[in-house]
């Protein structure tokens, strides 16, 4: 039965977060299965469309930092309404009392939009995307205003399991602040579907009150393209990385050490789609590697990451400080086949069960005292995998959950 089914997320299709990656490629299968979507979602920097429909999917757009855009927009003075937003954007990390939500005027923008969208479209089911609160929240709110609206939290990130961004707040009062919202929206919603990785979390008696709501599933990132990706016999190594590298999130800066040692004797190149910190591009210049071994290329169309992906040689993942974070770039690197290289920080990072399964990937445990050996084994992998390349049937058949066409069932058999 075709369903009417409305997304509600931070980012989609322009400049997407990893969770609206993983939101669009979800979308696109249920239009595929003939339901209609419908994202509602925030304006950013690449776009500041209102509405429009994307592969068959519409797109409604609220503004951000809405409490000044009332006060100031209306009146057309664009400089002072940019300046108090900048301002508030600093005061708001210390106003606690409201941790861990960052703008009510989001919040109620998402809202009152919802509104209007579920009459409309005659929206049956709500899907709100954690992260952030104010999308979780909104879901919530439109969730007790339409009781017979079948709902689902689709959690990516771990609400309590997750990393507290304000560092005015403390980790306990961040936990305990979290721990209470989870309670209030599995309360709220007919369904909250966590990750897998998030087991730890959630498989415990705080919340036994919610197990017949807790359905987990898995990161629906697997690429579904028909695109048979070739090996690169070009006989120098092509490091890529697709995505965000900052100091907190996916950080390379143990692979420069060993990079630098690397191209001592092999020929190798490092490049870079997305975004960078500014501190980490400090790093590789002080290395001496910026724009002669590694190349920065910013942000691509993703029907040029096709070119990209051909292109690689080995693919790098860099894993998270915390064991319930699982970068979903992951998903798209195997899809491919290809050789991965994978940096853990902790020894519970969630790749690791992942990329243990796909086989075509080596782990190391960051250690700065392994740097010389490291180089050794990265060398060996290398030539001894160089022409192995997984099929496409056999990874959809590894790794089916992490499909988009997972989550399509799970919608259709529980609503």
């Amino acid at each position: 039965m075709r369903k009417n089914i409305l997304f509600i997320t931070e980012s989609y299709h322009y400049a997407p977060s990893p969770n609206g990656n993983c939101v669009e490629k979800v979308a696109r299968e249920l239009v595929h299965q003939g339901d209609n979507v419908t994202v509602l979602t925030l304006k950013n920097q690449e776009t500041k469309n209102n509405f429009e429909c994307i592969d068959g999917v519409k797109v409604f757009r609220v503004n951000t930092y809405a409490e000044w855009k009332v006060l100031f927009g209306y009146f057309g003075i664009n400089m002072i309404s940019r300046s108090v937003s900048k301002i508030f954007k600093l005061l708001k990390n210390i106003f606690i009392p409201l941790h861990p939500f960052r703008s009510p005027g989001v919040l109620l923008n998402l809202y009152i939009l919802g509104k209007r969208i579920i009459i409309d479209e005659q929206i049956d089911t709500i899907i709100a995307v954690y992260r952030d609160f104010e999308t979780a929240m909104s879901g919530a709110l439109l969730a007790k205003k339409y009781p017979r609206v079948w709902t689902m939290l689709y959690s990516l990130d771990a609400i309590s399991g997750g990393v507290c961004s304000n560092q005015f707040v403390s980790e306990k009062t961040h936990i305990k602040k979290c721990q209470k919202w989870e309670k209030y929206f599995m309360d709220t919603f007919d369904v909250f579907c966590p990750m897998k990785s998030h087991r730890a979390v959630y498989d415990t008696t705080l919340y036994n009150k919610y197990r017949n709501k807790i359905k987990y599933l898995d990161i629906p990132n697997l690429l579904s393209d028909d695109y048979n990706y070739s090996i690169n016999q070009d006989s120098t190594v092509n490091f890529v990385f697709t995505g965000m590298l900052t100091e907190s999130n996916a950080d390379c800066c143990f692979f420069l050490k060993i990079l630098k040692k690397y191209i001592e004797t092999e020929n190798a190149i490092f490049n870079i789609y997305g975004s960078i910190s500014n501190g980490i591009k400090n790093t590789i210049k002080e290395m001496n590697l910026w724009n002669r071994t590694v190349f920065f290329h910013g942000r691509i169309a993703q029907e040029e990451l096709i070119n990209v992906r051909n292109q690689a040689t080995v693919f790098l993942n860099f894993g998270n400080e915390h064991s319930c974070g699982i970068p979903c770039k992951i998903f798209e690197y195997m899809s491919t086949g290809k050789m991965i290289l994978s940096f853990s920080k902790i020894k519970e990072d969630a790749s690791t069960p992942y990329l243990e399964k796909y086989g075509n990937a080596l782990i190391l445990m960051e250690d700065d005292q392994q740097i010389e050996q490291y180089v050794k084994r990265i060398n060996e992998f290398i030539s001894q995998n160089k022409e192995c390349q997984i099929s496409k049937k056999d990874i959809n058949k590894m790794f089916y959950a992490n499909t988009p066409k997972a989550f399509s069932d799970v919608i259709h058999m529980d609503n």
